[in-house]
C-alpha cells in the first residue's frame, strides 16, 4: 500500500533459525491482507544515502534517507499508488550507484541512479521504462560502483536459467525501452521470474508454486549472452500448472552460528 514502518531491532522477538516467529501484525500495526515488500537494515540516516522505490506498473522514485529519520511503528507514506498499482520492491542506494530493471516478459534497462530526481515521500514518481502492454516489472537491483565478481541471475517461470556478465547491459537514459535479457524457447507462454545481481560463491533457493524447492550453486548455473535462452535450472511441471514462483539468496552464516 505504500507505507513504510519503523521499528527497533530489540522490538523483534528471538528465535532459532527454524523457529517460525511471530505474525507481522503483532508488532507492527498492518492488515492481514498486506504484503511486506523489503526489510532494510537502518544505523544511522546519510545525507548522501536514498530509498528506490519501485512498482509493478513502471513507476520508480528516489527519495533521501534522511526524510525516514523520524519513522515509528505508526508508518508514514513512502509512495503514492493509482490504477490498482502495487510497491514491490524497495532499495537503499547513493547517487554513484546505477539501478538494472528487468520486465517479465525478458527486456531490462540500466540507468545512473544520480539521473533520478529526489522527491518527497508521497510523490508518485516516475516511469522507469516504457513496458509494452501487459508486460510489468520483474525485479529491481541496485549495481554498486564495486561490481567485482558480479553477475546477474535470470530464471524464467518454466525453470530456464543463466547467468550474465553486467557490462552486457549498457546504462543509458532512463525511460527507453530497454535492451532483451532474455529469450523464450519457442512455443511456451514463458516469463521472467527472476533477474537478480548475485556473486559466483552465492547459493539459491529456486522455489515453485507448488512448493518444490531446489538449492542452487550460482557457480553451476552456465554464463550465456543477453539473446540465449538458458539452460534448465529446475525442472517444473508445467503441465499441471506449477511455475517457478520466487528465487531468493541462501544467507551466508558463520558456523559458530
Amino acid at each position: 500500500r505504500g507505507i513504510a514502518y519503523g521499528l527497533r531491532a530489540y522490538q523483534v522477538p528471538s528465535g532459532s533459525r527454524t523457529a517460525k516467529g511471530v505474525p507481522i501484525p503483532s508488532v507492527l500495526p498492518i492488515k492481514i491482507d498486506d504484503v511486506v515488500t523489503s526489510i532494510l537494515p537502518v544505523h544511522d540516516f546519510p545525507e548522501d544515502e536514498f530509498i528506490v522505490v519501485a512498482t509493478k506498473q513502471g513507476w520508480i522514485k528516489k527519495t533521501p534517507l534522511k526524510a525516514f529519520e523520524k519513522l515509528t511503528s505508526r508508518g508514514l507514506t513512502i509512495a503514492t499508488l493509482t490504477g490498482g498499482d502495487s510497491l514491490s520492491w524497495c532499495q537503499k542506494c547513493v547517487d554513484g550507484d546505477d539501478i538494472l530493471i528487468g520486465t517479465s516478459q525478458g527486456m531490462a534497462t540500466r540507468f545512473e541512479s544520480s539521473t533520478l530526481r529526489p522527491t518527497g515521500r508521497t510523490s508518485r514518481g516516475v516511469k522507469s521504462m516504457k513496458l509494452k502492454p501487459g508486460d510489468t516489472l520483474a525485479d529491481v537491483n541496485i549495481l554498486k560502483e564495486s561490481s567485482d565478481s558480479e553477475y546477474v541471475l535470470v530464471v524464467t517461470a518454466n525453470g530456464y536459467g543463466k547467468r550474465i556478465m553486467p557490462e552486457e547491459f549498457n546504462t543509458r537514459a532512463r525511460g527507453g525501452v530497454g535492451v532483451i535479457s532474455t529469450k523464450f524457447k519457442k512455443y511456451t507462454s514463458d516469463y521472467v521470474s527472476c533477474l537478480r545481481v548475485v556473486h559466483e560463491d552465492d547459493e539459491v533457493l529456486v522455489i515453485t508454486s507448488k512448493g518444490v524447492i531446489v538449492r542452487q550453486k550460482v557457480s553451476a548455473i552456465s554464463t550465456q549472452s543477453r539473446a540465449a535462452t538458458g539452460v534448465l535450472v529446475q525442472k517444473v511441471d508445467i503441465d499441471n500448472g506449477d511455475y517457478i514462483s520466487s528465487v531468493s539468496i541462501v544467507p551466508s552464516y558463520d558456523e559458530e552460528d
